[in-house]
């Protein structure tokens, strides 16, 4: 992972409302109507006096808020620079400019939303102020935390105005990885000999790059190369050092029988989702550490063209992750249910690559394309996620889980788990061979 370092900011130029009365400003000058009203009415000139207090507190005190226009630049830290998902991420906001002691509250990418609200001291070009918050962010992929919101009001809380910094701060947000037991995937081939950390890291920095042309998958997006050249950049062909293992997660909307649209609370907009995929990619992320762990150089398949959150002008702004499974884990945390990619028979078979499919219920044609990546004799593993759909056999019997049966025949294993079950119970689960893990009820 990469150290903690100062996050880039989008320079946007603060956002500052008209000053405002509050709901107990408002009140005051309703009083001070209605108490104007009942001395002439009833002919009390002794009341006009306070009458008059009541309606000039809130405008005094509009005129104070209104005088004192706070002038900011924000920045921001982010300890870990490359969060992972449901895991806590240190805050420190740094704030220089002009400004009166007032109140903050900073919106983050949990619920209920944001952080504070919280007491800011008065700023000014000799005082910087700064502000330190923790937040757990509840999803992979970007994240965007921002921007400050300043609330400042008179000692009264008669007036208020109220400040958007606009600055937003750009973060990567990796699936959880949990570590796996040795398990079911054998070693590299002593005939490719040991490939350290070292030489795994040379081999993805010598991964040939080019411009990101319309029609790219874009699981082909290399991240790192992209944040160092500020426009997207696809793999022009994959690293050819050391032993290899390819990782396919079934990424197509049809494999998953828990699909459901949802509103991106970002966004707004409505995405398909599910349980069993985002299992699916945690799956993924710990099975990719594991066999990198291993000495192994993992490529990774996927069978849909989901859309992938952010533009190279947000992978500019974000640190990525680093390491062996770095960019892989950037696909992973960004990777989105779709439709079936056009180019899945692009990939075929690689020598004796080991292969370790994730998905939940492939249809036909992507089942078939799954067991075409591996040779004879390869080792191979299938992890199935969620309830398997019954179809029927042509001598008229049904089969309980079609799909898990045709990784069987071609002498796969197999195992079927559910969402409810950690990544290393479903890993252990293929040990004993095919199996089915007890689903939970409920």
């Amino acid at each position: 992972m990469s150290p903690a370092r100062p996050c880039r900011w989008r320079p946007r130029g603060s956002n500052t409302t008209v000053p405002r009365l509050t709901p107990r400003g408002i009140a005051f000058l309703i009083a001070g109507a209605v108490l104007g009203a009942l001395a002439y009415l009833f002919e009390r000139p002794e009341v006009l006096s306070i009458a008059a207090m009541a309606v000039a507190a809130p405008l005094i005190a509009l005129i104070v808020v209104a005088s004192s226009r706070p002038h900011l630049r924000v920045a921001r830290q982010l300890q870990p620079a490359v969060a992972t998902e449901g895991e806590q991420v240190q805050v420190q906001v740094s704030v220089v400019g002009t400004a009166r002691a007032a109140e903050w509250v900073e919106r983050v990418p949990m619920t209920p939303g944001f952080a504070g609200p919280g007491r800011l001291r008065g700023i000014s070009t000799t005082r910087p102020g700064s502000l330190g918050y923790r937040y757990w962010p509840s999803r992979r992929g970007w994240a965007s935390v921002g921007p400050l919101i300043i609330e400042d009001r008179d000692p009264f809380a008669l007036a208020v105005r109220v400040t958007n910094t606009r600055a937003v701060s750009t973060q990567l947000v990796i699936p959880t990885v949990t570590a796996l037991t040795v398990g079911p995937m054998p070693g590299p081939s002593t005939e490719a000999g040991p490939q350290t950390a070292r030489s795994r890291e040379r081999a993805d920095d010598d991964v040939v790059t080019r411009e990101y042309r319309s029609g790219d998958a874009l699981r082909r997006v290399h991240w790192r190369a992209t944040a160092r050249h500020g426009e997207l950049m696809v793999r022009q062909e994959e690293p050819q050092a050391g032993p290899h293992a390819r990782l396919i997660v079934d990424t197509q909307t049809v494999g998953y029988r828990d699909v459901a649209l949802v509103r991106d609370p970002v966004t707004g907009r409505r995405t398909p989702d599910s349980a069993s995929f985002e299992w699916s990619i945690r799956m993924a992320a710990s099975t990719a550490v594991h066999l990198a762990e291993r000495g192994y150089t993992v490529q990774l398949l996927s069978t849909a063209e989901g859309s992938a959150e952010g533009s190279a002008e947000t992978t500019t702004e974000a640190p990525i992750a680093e390491g062996p499974v770095g960019d892989l884990l950037g696909e992973l945390a960004l990777a989105a249910l779709g439709v079936r990619a056009g180019d899945l028979s692009e990939h075929g078979r690689n020598g004796s690559s080991p292969v370790v499919v994730i998905a939940g219920e492939p249809d036909d044609v992507t089942t078939q394309w799954m067991l075409a990546q591996r040779r004879t004799g390869a080792p191979a593993l299938a992890l199935l996620v969620g309830l398997a759909q019954a179809a029927p056999r042509l001598d008229g019997s049904v089969d309980a889980d079609p799909v898990r049966s045709a990784f069987e025949r071609e002498g796969w294993v197999v195992a079927r788990v559910s969402v409810a079950h950690t990544p290393d119970e479903a890993w252990l689960a293929l040990l004993g061979g095919s199996s089915t893990l007890r689903m939970p009820r409920g």
